[in-house]
């Protein structure tokens, strides 16, 4: 029987006013479960973490206390407690696979083979069987954790099917909370090896059970909108991405799901970009600055600098200098394994001429890579970006190749918010390739189809002719009734897609294109 968190906090309270220390430990053991089947954990730790341990008669309360110390990000409670565990007195498969499972995250951190071997151990320990019993709390939790250090190595699909079968066991105890975070991640992983479909028609089907729970366990279902929202983007649907993606941020912040932060943002980001809605993109940075700009978290922190450098203007700005030199040191420190948003942001500022770190032999050898593992989302960015690098570098034979295999990820997947989401100096190659995607990308703002032979759009072209006449930004914004932001926004991608650096070179090349 599952106890709810108010009336094991409750329970708690009671018993630590008794100073009854083997009653504390017996309520623990009893209702282990509960304590994982919520998100509280932290609450329950802050709770336990000063209980003195030293008489517990076994160690499960020790291990409930040292995973609850992890998943709090405490590591420095954690420690001592995994140091006070003498390996020996373990008893019991369920008690070996809750050692194990710890050893495995904490060690994955130092030694992702070491992580790896422990997490297979933690499952392989236990009876297989998908009947609820006093093991499958201990079977899911094995399942959930090898599927995470799997997920962590590019290991995709095992790493899904893990995630699945720990959602069905979590599932079947009724544990609503780990078996929605076994879902989401499993969908996630899916999303990775492009099985849009499948992880849209799995997670609405999801959410559409969890019409049977009621109040907060719910909510909890609400996260699986972000591989519905992150699949939506793909497929260039940016605004019904934002709803999926807005109700996922407000089920993270309901729930104080903090590693969940980035992913969020950087997609909720993504599509705001998509759109051109500067106003969305700078509240959404000022939001993600005041929440996390004093956190010492890598993802968010990382997050905050590419939305500085993707919003600002001029990418020669010192603002953002900072932010880019970061993200350079980052990328020379780790060329081969840097986090792909460092990447995209690099590879961005290479073709606006603001940075040389990131090479074409680089990024071949990340695509390489990530064709290995099979991130579909990915490998098509990075074919474009190689795409863009060869056209710049004036090898457009070499650029149509991989361009064309980039489009042809659009037709077996249907994915193509990459080709919308930067300014493409390959956009006359597409033409030949697949003239239905050129049309689209060509496009007029106001819905006509542009000339067949024009890199700007209508209003890119009307800004230019402006600038031909010497209007500054200020006119120009007043001439045209918009934002000044806008306008700047505007400039940027114009220059991006006439590969110059300064209005004098972009009036003599959109004069020399036909362009004004």
């Amino acid at each position: 029987m599952i106890m709810e968190s108010a009336e094991l906090r409750q329970t708690l309270y009671t018993i630590l006013e008794t100073k009854d220390a083997q009653a504390l430990f017996a309520c623990m053991e009893e209702n282990l479960p509960s304590f994982f089947a919520t998100p509280d954990i932290p609450e329950f730790y802050h709770i336990l973490k000063d209980v003195d341990l030293s008489t517990c008669p076994n160690l499960t309360p020790k291990l409930m206390l040292a995973w609850m110390a992890f998943l709090s990000g405490d590591h420095a409670g954690l420690f001592p407690i995994l140091k006070s565990i003498d390996e020996a007195e373990l008893q019991g498969p369920p008690q070996c696979s809750l050692f194990y499972t710890l050893k495995a995250m904490v060690g994955y951190l130092t030694d992702p083979q070491e992580g790896l071997r422990y997490a297979e151990i933690a499952m392989d320990i236990l009876p297989d069987g998908d009947t609820p019993s006093d093991a499958s709390f201990y079977s899911a939790n094995a399942r959930l954790t090898y599927g995470q250090l799997l997920a962590n190595s590019g290991q995709y699909r095992h790493a899904a099917e893990l995630f699945a079968a720990a959602y069905h066991q979590f599932d079947s105890l009724n544990l609503a909370f780990p078996a929605s975070v076994a879902l989401v991640n499993e969908n996630l992983n899916r999303f990775k090896l492009g099985e849009f479909a499948g992880v849209i028609d799995r997670c609405n089907e999801a959410m559409m059970k969890a019409g049977r729970f009621q109040g907060e366990t719910q909510r909890f279902w609400d996260a699986l909108h972000l591989p519905l929202g992150m699949c939506c983007y793909e497929l260039n649907k940016p605004n019904l991405a934002i709803r999926h993606l807005n109700a996922a941020k407000a089920c993270i912040d309901a729930f104080g799901l903090f590693h969940m932060h980035g992913m969020v943002e950087l997609y909720l980001f993504k599509c705001f970009t998509l759109l051109g809605d500067l106003a969305a993109m700078e509240r959404l940075k000022n939001e993600t600055i005041a929440k996390f700009e004093t956190v010492c978290f890598q993802p968010t922190d990382a997050i905050i600098s590419l939305m500085r450098i993707l919003s600002c203007p001029q990418p020669d700005s010192p603002a953002i200098q900072p932010d880019i030199e970061k993200f350079e040191l980052e990328f020379i420190k780790n060329r081969r394994g840097c986090n792909a948003m460092i990447v995209d942001v690099l590879v961005y500022l290479r073709l606006q001429g603001f940075s040389d770190v990131v090479a074409i032999e680089d990024l071949e050898t990340r695509l390489e890579r990530l064709r290995y593992i099979g991130h579909i989302p990915q490998i098509q960015t990075a074919l474009l970006q190689i795409a863009e690098l060869h056209h710049l570098e004036n090898r457009p034979p070499i650029a149509c190749n991989y361009l064309r295999e980039a489009v042809n990820m659009v037709k077996e997947f249907g994915i193509s918010a990459c080709f919308h989401a930067m300014p493409l100096r390959t956009l006359g190659l597409l033409q030949k390739i697949e003239p239905r995607l050129f049309a689209t990308l060509s496009k007029q703002e106001k819905g006509a189809a542009a000339p067949a032979d024009a890199v700007l759009t209508a209003r890119e072209r009307e800004i230019m002719g402006l600038i031909a006449q010497g209007k500054s930004n200020d006119e120009i914004s007043k001439a045209l009734y918009i934002g000044i932001g806008t306008i700047k926004w505007h400039i940027n991608h114009i220059f991006g897609k006439l590969e110059v650096k300064n209005r004098v070179q972009a009036i003599a090349k959109a004069k020399s294109l036909g362009e004004i």
